[in-house]
């Protein structure tokens, strides 16, 4: 007999159980598997293929870290590392891409070339202009990308593209994915941190960095150095009301009214 909700533990199969009784059946279940959770994270368990590498992951990851600079306004990679002959040769031309073309303004206006002139840099041959010369020197051992590309003009979908890989809301951004994928090398730590411009936000703001459907522990967790309290609620706000005893009473009464609640409700809750 189930000492709470009254009801045999040797329900006939097909039977309908209401939840608190399928909750405390399957209660070793769950808590096996929690406690295998543990033991694995925590290096207990033997050592195996699965437990050594990140849940995300169905292979070893190189990868230990990854540093991410969005820089929302930042010079064009048309003026710093981007090289088009073409924009070169249409210097000063009417800019005409030959479709139609969605603008804030009412003239696209003509082509205008770097400021800055080019140079090939490494054994790569890098073209790169005087105003980031100095990357020349590493410059072998970066990784240049250049078919990122969009279908708006628009910032907040750009940066959602940028941040997420879609134009539109809803989706982790990349530093929850890393998070996923490489998983945490201390629980008592946030995976994922965000740094965010003194200034404010970039467009979309803390969407940028959230987790959407995967889980919540790998959304992206915010610290301001400049601030007194650089993570937000880290610490309970100051004031007479909010303190150790006050929190002891209201956990006390939440506690007493969840009782209560169950006691009216005998088959289920």
């Amino acid at each position: 007999m189930n000492p709470f909700s009254g009801m045999p533990n040797n329900l006939p199969l097909g039977q309908a159980q209401n939840r608190r009784d399928f909750l405390w059946r399957s209660g070793g279940g769950l808590g096996g598997i929690a406690l295998a959770g543990m033991l694995g994270r925590d290096g207990v368990l033997a050592d195996t293929a699965a437990t050594r590498q990140p849940v995300g992951l169905h292979h070893v990851p190189r990868a230990k870290r990854v540093i991410q600079l969005f820089m929302g306004g930042a010079a064009s990679h048309l003026d710093l590392f981007d090289y088009k002959p073409e924009l070169l040769k249409r210097h000063g031309q009417k800019w005409d891409p030959g479709e139609t073309i969605e603008l804030f303004q009412s003239s696209p206006g003509n082509t205008f070339k770097s400021p800055w002139e080019w140079s090939q840099h490494g054994q790569c041959s890098k073209p790169l202009t005087s105003i980031v010369s100095e990357l020349g020197q590493c410059v072998d051992d970066i990784t240049f990308i250049h078919n990122v590309v969009g279908k708006t003009g628009v910032h907040s979908q750009a940066t959602y593209l940028q941040s997420t890989g879609f134009q539109r809301p809803g989706f982790p951004g990349m530093g929850a994915w890393v998070s996923y994928g490489l998983g945490s090398l201390n629980d008592n730590l946030p995976t994922f941190v965000v740094l965010p411009d003194h200034r404010g936000y970039a467009s979309n703001g803390p969407k940028n960095w959230s987790s959407a459907f995967l889980p919540a522990a790998h959304q992206g967790t915010t610290l301001f150095p400049g601030r007194a309290n650089p993570i937000a609620d880290l610490h309970p706000p100051k004031g007479s009301f909010v303190n150790p005893e006050s929190e002891t009473d209201t956990q006390s009464l939440l506690a007493k009214f969840n009782r209560r609640h169950a006691a009216t409700r005998a088959t289920d809750s």
